[in-house]
């Protein structure tokens, strides 16, 4: 028997780790008898040293859940950090890319004031185009990444359903967008309309006559262009030149094995993200939309309508007003449709829709993995409320406001700012929450967003200082 005990070399190993020092063999009852007083000091000891093993096990196991807590949390916020800014600049370059063509627009008027002010529009005008290039660098790399990764996700079974799903709501909320804005223009236009006509009688009868001819001209023309059959039938003909351009993408950089950095830049610019196919859509929208970039009218009965108008209003503040707003609701849904769709659906062909939902779900899956390492159902009702869902509100809001052709700076503000506001709701309704379950202060395990809000209010406080 004794061999045997002295034999188990498993259970020696447990009990040393566990802190129990000495041999298990088996001894003579007498000596056992004896040594009763002398073991009982060692029995205490080892019994502490078992509890402390324990101890140690929990804070080792509590330490690797925060460790996991608070990876996850950082990873879900990268993500959607990195899919917001991603979403909010991939399509909008906001004002540097009209510069080009204010620039050039008003060069000839500085030209005239001197030497001194052509030299200074130069060097702005090469600045802007810097800031231009710089842009256009920025969408190239993110339409290559989606490209690069739509097409090896459309390799798995299933997958091109998916990306058709997800772009179609892409697509269809940014015609709905469209719809909106020009449905606004319209209703904007009739009612100037309206007024001018009203306004006549202090025109000449030849006059007030052409000047209801050209307004009824408009109405028709412009009622045909906004119509809903009309803005599907021309997204549809540009959508239908620049479908799959991943395709156009990932042949271009297969064949460009062997060239340097700089070889493949120019390709991955020209070639990779199709400028010839994407040009030539460019062309077949332009013919769809000059002949109404007036509304219907041709330049020379764009400046007739602009003269009688100029008459009503020089001294009629108040219709001055209302054509003024009109024609500028006009001309940003005109431009929404001319730039921000083009560049929207061309976004769209290279795969950015199941890639912004791709970075959602990501978010989704980290915040998943963060909750569950919370001890207890409170607090994990309290960080869902207090941090999950303000991310995803946050990046749901940015990726929204982008479908909806409103990108850049704005739709980073507005997904930080409904984040916020989540953040604030959720710990409202999570201390009415804790306090119908009896618990004031649920005991906390892991990392939230509001710690981190707190780190660096303190250390914006202590700059400031």
């Amino acid at each position: 028997m004794q061999n045997n005990i002295q034999g188990s070399s498993l259970l020696q190993a447990y009990l040393q780790s566990a802190g129990i020092s000495g041999n298990l063999t088996a001894t003579p009852i007498n000596s056992a008898v004896q040594n009763t007083t002398n073991h009982t000091a060692p029995t205490m000891q080892n019994t502490l040293n078992a509890d402390e093993f324990q101890r140690k096990n929990t804070d080792e196991k509590d330490n690797k859940k925060g460790k996991i807590a608070k990876y996850a949390l950082l990873a879900a916020v990268g993500i959607s950090l990195t899919g917001g800014i991603v979403a909010a600049f991939r399509h909008k370059g906001g004002a540097v890319k009209t510069i080009r063509e204010t620039f050039n627009n008003i060069s000839g008027i500085f030209k005239k004031g001197g030497e001194t002010a052509g030299k200074r529009l130069d060097d702005a005008k090469a600045a802007a185009e810097n800031m231009a290039d710089l842009q256009k660098g920025a969408d190239n790399i993110n339409n290559a990444k989606d490209s690069i990764v739509r097409h090896y996700l459309m390799k798995i079974p299933g997958y091109k359903k998916f990306d058709s799903w997800a772009s179609a709501i892409y697509k269809k909320a940014s015609v709905k967008t469209l719809n909106k804005n020009y449905t606004k223009a319209k209703d904007a236009v009739s009612q100037a309309d309206d007024m001018l006509l009203r306004a006549s009688n202090r025109l000449d009868e030849n006059e007030a006559e052409r000047l209801s001819e050209l307004l009824a001209k408009r109405n028709k023309g412009l009622t045909s262009f906004v119509s809903g059959e009309e803005i599907s039938k021309r997204v549809g003909a540009v959508d239908d030149e620049i479908q799959r351009l991943d395709l156009d993408a990932m042949k271009s950089l297969k064949g460009s094995k062997g060239e340097n950095i700089i070889q493949r830049a120019k390709r991955l610019a020209k070639e990779a993200l199709a400028e010839k196919r994407l040009r030539k859509a460019k062309n077949v929208q332009k013919e769809m939309l000059e002949p109404f970039r007036n509304m219907g009218l041709d330049e020379a009965e764009a400046k007739e309508l602009a003269d009688y108008t100029m008459k009503l209003t020089e001294n009629d503040k108040e219709l001055g007003k209302v054509v003024s707003a009109a024609q500028k609701k006009f001309d940003r849904a005109f431009s929404k449709e001319n730039t921000d769709l083009f560049e929207k659906l061309r976004d769209i062909n290279y795969g950015c829709a199941p890639a912004d939902m791709l970075s959602t779900a990501g978010t989704i899956g980290a915040l998943g993995i963060y909750t569950a390492q919370a001890d207890s159902k409170e607090e994990r009702v309290g960080v869902t409320l207090t941090t999950g869902i303000p991310l995803v509100v946050s990046l749901g809001t940015t990726i929204g406001m982008t479908i909806k052709m409103i990108g850049g700076a704005k739709a980073l503000l507005l997904g930080g700012a409904t984040g916020l506001i989540a953040n604030t709701i959720g710990n409202k309704i999570n201390k009415k929450y804790q306090e119908a379950k009896g618990v004031e202060t649920p005991e906390k395990t892991i990392v939230t967003l509001d710690d981190y809000k707190e780190n660096i209010r303190h250390k914006g406080e202590s700059i400031l200082k």
